[in-house]
């Protein structure tokens, strides 16, 4: 781990003893097992993920699911995560991979996530689960045991909530004389929100008692982006259960959720009057810290990726957020998921010239002075070629929220996930270089 002698501090404020920032703030490192399926360069292993660890104060690996039948914890993908055996041929066994790696970082916490809005069959088992004393039994039981056979340090649990969905309307804003979709949050459609929200910490001390018993104690819960905090965390009842939260503030703006316009995705606050006061992390941390949240506790998660939509005629020259758009961006060379582009996608494309926005192959990439909003980049649409509007997180940005959460005394913060940051330096032979930049803030 990173030890830093602040000696200067020591000067400056009297400090009478070395300080230790690798205990003092978290670097939480998801790690989306899935990445092993990646072909060629983009592929992520255990062995990939080594000039990253020792940045890293946790490695979380998504994703478990939960059976929708019996509740109990499951693997998503066997031949993923499981060992060769009669009833999986093939299996790559990643999950002992990853957690071998403690042999070689002993002071890392690894942890096995559950949900992460990657179980997708019937997502609504996660609220049935909360139901019944015999359901969450379970699911707290066969968790706990999964984690202690493959040897991780605890588990996260990224519960997969409803999302608060939008109500789309018409609006001018500003100056601009084009309409703007204005989007406000409505609740999503659950009868028995307070009911789940006393279950779910009910689940959580169960989990937490079980993973204790087997000595796998730690726990954390990652609250999703667009889940309500207010609605289903108790945090005062639930910390003293909780070793940290995960805030996952980014794809406030995806091309999935709002198709027709493309804007910041994971702006640290918005400056705008009119719209979107909540979608931004200073007002979620702020929301979160009024709901009685242990700061030291609160990490704050942030992405690797960016978020992308499709300029066309409608979309201007400028590329000035909000922009006209139509639909999610392409799909990215070994992502291929559309609307998505890892940060390794995007890096080496970017440059400052204005010439970029009529290349074909080039983004112009445009700095954020104000520390408000981010990044963001784009190239106009040409011939045949569609054009492309981007918003994303660079080591710039990130090193800005990690002052953040320094400044304000938070518990971390978490990439979301190592495997679409730089892992290989395909853009200048630097490995990482988001988790690096976060790391040599905090």
């Amino acid at each position: 781990m990173l030890v830093v002698k602040l000696f200067g501090a020591v000067a400056l404020f009297g400090l009478s003893a070395i300080v230790d920032v690798s205990d003092a703030f978290k670097t939480v490192c998801y790690y989306d097992g899935r990445a092993l399926w990646r072909k060629d360069v983009v592929k992520v292993g255990a062995e990939e993920l080594k000039p990253a660890l020792s940045y890293c104060t946790h490695l979380v690996y998504g994703y478990a699911g939960i059976d929708d039948d019996k509740f109990k914890a499951i693997s998503l993908d066997p031949k993923l995560d499981l060992p060769e055996s009669k009833d999986v041929k093939g299996g790559k066994g990643n999950f002992k991979a990853i957690t071998a790696l403690k042999k070689a970082y002993p002071s890392l916490t690894i942890l096995l996530s559950v949900g992460g809005n990657a179980d997708i069959e019937d997502p609504d088992k996660y609220l049935t689960a909360l139901e019944t004393p015999k359901s969450r039994t379970k699911f707290a039981s066969t968790i706990s045991e999964m984690a202690k056979e493959n040897g991780f340090d605890g588990v996260d649990l990224a519960w997969q909530f409803p999302v608060v969905t939008e109500k789309k309307e018409k609006n001018t804003w500003g100056s601009f004389i084009h309409k703007i979709a204005k989007t406000v949050g409505i609740t999503s459609k659950d009868n028995k929100e307070a009911e789940h929200k006393e279950q779910f910490t009910a689940l959580v001390r169960e989990v937490k008692g079980v993973l204790n018993a087997n000595n796998c104690p730690y726990l954390s819960v990652s609250i999703l982006p667009h889940v309500n905090s207010s609605v289903y965390f108790d945090f005062p009842g639930l910390q003293k259960y909780v070793d940290h939260f995960t805030l996952m503030v980014y794809d406030f703006r995806t091309s999935d959720r709002v198709p027709k316009l493309a804007d910041h995705a994971a702006p640290f606050r918005f400056v705008y009057a009119d719209r979107l006061a909540w979608q931004n992390i200073e007002a979620q941390v702020n929301k979160a810290v009024a709901l009685k949240v242990d700061r030291t506790k609160l990490v704050l998660g942030i992405s690797t990726f960016g978020r992308t939509w499709v300029m066309d005629k409608d979309s201007g020259k400028s590329g000035a957020p909000p922009v006209n758009a139509d639909g999610p961006g392409e799909e990215g060379t070994y992502t291929k998921t559309e609307g998505l582009l890892a940060y390794y996608e995007i890096c080496p494309h970017l440059v400052e010239s204005t010439a970029a926005t009529t290349s074909l192959t080039l983004y112009r990439r445009v700095s954020d002075p104000s520390k408000n909003l981010g990044t963001y980049a784009f190239r106009l649409p040409k011939d045949s070629v569609k054009g492309i509007w981007i918003s994303f997180e660079e080591p710039e940005t990130a090193k800005q929220k990690a002052t953040y959460v320094k400044s304000n005394n938070l518990g971390g913060l978490a990439l979301m996930d190592l495997s679409l940051d730089d892992a290989r330096g395909l853009c200048d032979a630097n490995k990482f270089p988001i988790l690096k930049a976060v790391r040599n803030i905090l």
